[in-house]
């Protein structure tokens, strides 16, 4: 059972304001998903000085609106400065209560201190922890600390706040990491960096400057340190904490381990029932009973079944036929890593989708091209123009992989 949202007057203004940049239905689902979550394992907030300096009136009223939602997460100070870590951790205890937020202090090395930590957040109190200078100790080292603590209670998101908020490339346009594959930019930053496929692009194309390739290597080791459950690492700014979190486009740069993706010639070997649950919620209908008789082109699988892509047989180019992702997977930039595996070996294709999909403006995005029709639009990419009129009448001619919608389904 979903966990219900607060129903307090506080909780229904900050939802209230979530909606102004986003979709509501994105924030409530966002929240019963971090509501579901064991008390401690919300997230770590790891804010600059230059954050606690400059925009502390921003972080305090931000971490207000997380108390409103009945959350709260432990904010690590002086993980780069721990010469101002005490300080900054001071002025920040002395703000919140009068923000209405109980807050306590702390230093990273007390001893019991996840114990001490989890306490205090099922209490409703928010811990404010602090890095002191150590000698011999540096950046590396601070890291191990701070993900050991992650580890001790199960954090799934790490955020580190900066007044510049996302990582920002050295020069403007598109960023090409191989050919055919870019990375993913929105208001000159990056909005999500997959570990597993971006990062040795990034690092050898020399795309970031200093200061951001520092970041991005912290994050990378605080989701190394998280293993066997990955957490998931977000840069953006305080004004920004919340779009950040509650929304699927987000308002920073995402940082992940990236999406085990495998590719299959049949259905055979994989769990069709688990499949067919993520593509019949997906789309709000059953699929077709001859469905997986029908042999695919090939099968997209993430190991989770949290996504998946099938591709067709099709004229005069292989044909997309379902593309499904969770709703909290698409957050995490789950489709992108589809895409990217499907564009690897299929850099010719054809899809087709209803107008009132959800991800209609996504796929905008990913074409070369597309066309309007009453009933569809199709889309298309990697096509010599004179094979689009093909293309088009193609997809027009494409059975249907679903029985009659659900009497409730929302498409």
């Amino acid at each position: 059972m979903s966990a219900p949202a607060p129903a307090s007057a506080a909780a229904e203004a900050v939802l209230t304001f979530l909606e102004s940049v986003g979709r509501r239905s994105e924030a409530d689902f966002y929240l019963r998903l971090f509501l579901k979550l064991p008390k401690e394992s919300f997230g770590i907030i790891a804010p600059g000085a230059t954050v606690i300096r400059y925009a502390l009136d921003s972080l305090v009223e931000q971490l207000k609106f997380l108390a409103d939602l009945g959350l709260y997460a432990p904010v690590v100070l002086g993980l780069y400065d721990p010469e101002r870590g005490a300080a900054s951790s001071d002025r920040l205890v002395k703000r919140l209560p009068p923000a209405g937020v109980q807050a306590r202090w702390h230093e990273m090395s007390e001893p019991g201190l996840a114990q001490t930590v989890r306490g205090e957040l099922l209490a409703e109190k928010l811990p404010v922890v602090h890095f002191r200078p150590t000698e011999g100790q540096g950046i590396e080292e601070r890291l191990d600390e701070l993900g050991a603590l992650a580890q001790q209670l199960d954090t799934r998101k790490f955020v580190l706040l900066r007044r510049r908020g996302g990582l920002r490339p050295l020069r403007s346009g598109k960023l090409e990491l191989a050919p055919g594959y870019y990375l993913p930019t929105e208001s000159g930053r990056i909005s999500i960096i997959n570990l597993r496929t971006d990062r040795e692009g990034i690092v050898a194309g020399k795309i970031l400057p200093k200061r951001d390739a520092e970041l991005l290597a912290a994050a990378a080791r605080l989701i190394e340190l998280s293993q066997p459950t990955p957490i998931l690492a977000s840069i953006t700014s305080p004004l920004n904490l919340l779009k950040e979190l509650f929304t699927v486009k987000g308002a920073g740069t995402l940082i992940k381990e990236g999406s085990a993706v495998s590719r299959h010639r049949s259905y055979a070997r994989l769990d069709t029932a688990r499949l067919r649950r993520l593509l019949e919620a997906s789309f709000g209908r059953v699929l077709d009973a001859g469905f997986f008789e029908r042999a695919p082109l090939a099968v997209y699988v993430e190991a989770e079944y949290r996504g998946a892509a099938v591709i067709s047989h099709g004229e005069p180019v292989p044909y997309l036929s379902k593309f499904a992702v969770e709703p909290e997977a698409q957050g995490e930039g789950m489709g992108r890593d589809l895409w990217q595996a499907i564009s690897r070996d299929y850099p010719a294709l054809y899809w087709r989708g209803r107008p009132d999909n959800p991800i209609a403006s996504w796929y905008a995005s990913v074409c070369d091209g597309m066309v309007r029709l009453a009933e569809w639009n199709v889309y298309w990419r990697g096509i010599d123009i004179q094979r689009i009129p093909d293309v088009i009448e193609a997809a027009r001619g494409h059975r249907a992989d679903f029985a009659p919608p659900f009497p409730d389904a929302a498409r």
